[in-house]
C-alpha cells in the first residue's frame, strides 16, 4: 500500500505547479513523487479531510464512513438495517441496491457506531432515513474549501485510493476483482481492505496524535491556511481543543 506507506513516512509533499512535488526528509527519507503519486495524496487528503470534519454529527459521520469503508451506495445506505450488521472475529455489513445484495467488509469504528446508531431501532427498521439528494448534500457540506464532492465521486475516489493500495493497475480491474469476489471469502477481503484501506488502520482519523499532526500538516499543504492563528478556525472545523493542536504541532 504505497501511498499509504508514504503518508506515515513523509511529513511534507511541496508540489510545484505543473510538475512533480518533492517529498521531505523525515526519518531520513528523501525522494520526488511524481505528479501522479501527489494527485492521490492530494485525493486521500480530501477524504481524510471529509472524514475528519463530519464528526461533529454521528449521523452524517457515519453515513461518509459507511461510504468510505465499504464504498456503499445511496441506495444501499438507505435500505441498510439492524440485521444487515455482521459482528464477530471481523466486521462486515449486507447491502442492498436494485433488488440484489451484497456483503462488504467494514471497519469496526464504523461498525460500533452503525450499532450506537441502530440501537433503539427494529431489525427492520431503516437505519438511515435519507434520500439519495440528502445524502449527496451531507457529503457535499464536509467537502474542502472550494472542492465540491457528493456521494459518487466520495466513493470512487475511495475505490481509486484502496485500488492503488491493492497495486491494480486501473480502478475498473479493481472493480472486477469485487465483483468476482462478491461473498466468496469475505474474511480474505477483509483483510484486504484492512491493508489496503486507510479508514481501517486509523489513518483517516485523528484520534492519535501522530494522525492529528500528519492531518494537520496535509491541512497547510493543500488547503493552504499556515498562519498560527488559522489554528482555532481549524479547531473548529474538526472539533477539537486548539491547545491540542498546537501542542501536537510542537511535539511532531
Amino acid at each position: 500500500m504505497l501511498s499509504t506507506l508514504l503518508r506515515f513516512l513523509i511529513s511534507f509533499i511541496y508540489i510545484e505547479s505543473g510538475v512533480s512535488g518533492m517529498v521531505g526528509q523525515r526519518y531520513g527519507y528523501r525522494g520526488y513523487a511524481s505528479e501522479r503519486d501527489s494527485e492521490l495524496l492530494e485525493v486521500e487528503f480530501f477524504l481524510n479531510y471529509i472524514a475528519v470534519v463530519s464528526r461533529k454529527a454521528d449521523e452524517e459521520h457515519c453515513i461518509i464512513r459507511l461510504i468510505l469503508s465499504s464504498l456503499a451506495t445511496p441506495e444501499e445506505i438507505s435500505n441498510l438495517t439492524k440485521r444487515d450488521l455482521r459482528g464477530g472475529k471481523f466486521y462486515s455489513v449486507r447491502l442492498f441496491s436494485k433488488g440484489k445484495s451484497r456483503i462488504s467488509p467494514i471497519d469496526e469504528k464504523t461498525f460500533r457506531l452503525l450499532r450506537t446508531i441502530s440501537e433503539k431501532l427494529s431489525s427492520r427498521d431503516s437505519i438511515f432515513k435519507y434520500s439519495k439528494e440528502e445524502i449527496d448534500e451531507i457529503v457535499r457540506k464536509n467537502s474542502p474549501p472550494g472542492i465540491e464532492y457528493d456521494a459518487e465521486k466520495l466513493r470512487s475516489d475511495a475505490a481509486r485510493i484502496i485500488s492503488d493500495n491493492m497495486f491494480f493497475g486501473e480502478q475498473q480491474e479493481f472493480q472486477e476483482f469485487l465483483d468476482s469476489s462478491k461473498g466468496k471469502d469475505l474474511k480474505k477481503m477483509y483483510l484486504l481492505f484492512e491493508d489496503s484501506n486507510p479508514l481501517y488502520s486509523g489513518a483517516w482519523d485523528v484520534d492519535d496524535d501522530f494522525m492529528l499532526a500528519e492531518f494537520l500538516r496535509s491541512y497547510q499543504i493543500f488547503i493552504g491556511d499556515s498562519e498560527m492563528e488559522e489554528l482555532e478556525e481549524i479547531a473548529d472545523k474538526i472539533g477539537e481543543p486548539v491547545e491540542r493542536l498546537k501542542r501536537v504541532l510542537e511535539e511532531y
